[in-house]
């Protein structure tokens, strides 16, 4: 009597060269995957670090405008502290370098940027050429607002309710001067945009 021949089961090693595809594609589209999550990564780092420069410099440019505003000063002529002033625009009288000589400073909105302009007076009799005016940009990637104006002011009698003062600005009216600025080095992304508001009160105008 012949022995039953056992079940085979046939094996092979290796792989077929479907299989290998198979696998070679899962492996790319993970590096893909892992390669676009570190990128989005780094520009996210990026841009938040970015934006944390931009919070600090501007806290810093903000800070200076807020001391010369608060100082402002009749000009080394006699002339009224405050020469002009606009919602986009002001321009005063502050011994910006304490050298005891009031600088004139002009603080105006351009385009998406805040240019800062300072002449120094020079001569004798002195004298405020507007040619010797130094102007850089303090600044940029500024968020133009259409309802909140850049510069409001008040009159002697704000305690915080009172109406801002009518257009054209009476600079002998002006005793406060509130600044409102939105910055973001990119609007289309995240984080939200960076806003800044202080409101002053000019020390040498105060009635009280």
């Amino acid at each position: 009597m012949k022995p039953k021949k056992k079940n085979t089961i046939f094996r092979r090693d290796g792989f077929s060269i479907f299989e290998v595809v198979i696998v070679l594609s899962i492996f790319a589209l993970v590096l893909f995957a892992v390669s676009s999550f570190r990128g989005n990564l780094n520009i996210l780092e990026n841009l938040v670090n970015q934006k944390l420069q931009s919070r600090q410099d501007l806290d810093q440019e903000f800070q200076i405008m807020i001391t010369e505003l608060r100082s402002a000063g009749p000009s080394s002529l006699g002339a009224y502290p405050i020469e002009t002033a606009s919602t986009s625009s002001i321009t005063f009288f502050s011994d910006v370098d304490k050298d005891g000589v009031f600088e004139r400073v002009r603080y105006y909105l351009s385009s998406t940027t805040i240019q800062k302009g300072v002449i120094e007076p020079a001569g004798n009799p002195l004298v405020y050429a507007t040619s010797t005016e130094a102007t850089t940009t303090i600044i940029s990637n500024v968020i133009i607002s259409t309802s909140t104006p850049f510069f409001q002011y008040y009159g002697a009698n704000y305690t915080g309710s009172q109406p801002v003062l009518p257009l054209p600005i009476d600079t002998t009216q002006v005793r406060i001067v509130k600044i409102s600025l939105s910055v973001d080095v990119n609007p289309k992304l995240a984080p939200v945009p960076i806003y800044f508001s202080n409101t002053i009160n000019i020390r040498n105008l105060r009635s009280n």
